[in-house]
């Protein structure tokens, strides 16, 4: 099981992926109207699995994707960044 350590807007969870994984890449986008990031698994047989809604993958995790998190110069999340008050 490939686990990753992410922010959703109430708190920091895991998402777990199973191990017939090939590849995890991250992308941003519109969930509901709102700008977040979501993971999409390749399984090997071609199936993907979506993870959306999230703001934010700890950086100690963050080897596990195909692709990197776009960040700030602080190393916040760019979509986290924009959720923030100035």
């Amino acid at each position: 099981m490939t686990e990753l350590r992410v922010r959703k807007p109430d708190s920091w969870t895991i998402v777990s992926f199973p191990d017939e994984i090939g590849t995890i890449s991250v992308a941003g986008g519109k969930v509901d109207g709102q700008l977040c990031l979501t993971l999409t698994a390749e399984r090997e047989d071609g199936h993907r699995l979506v993870e959306p809604g999230i703001l934010d993958v700890d950086e100690n995790d963050e080897h596990l994707l195909e692709n990197t998190v776009s960040r700030t110069e602080d190393g916040t999340s760019v979509v986290l960044d924009r959720l923030l008050p100035s």
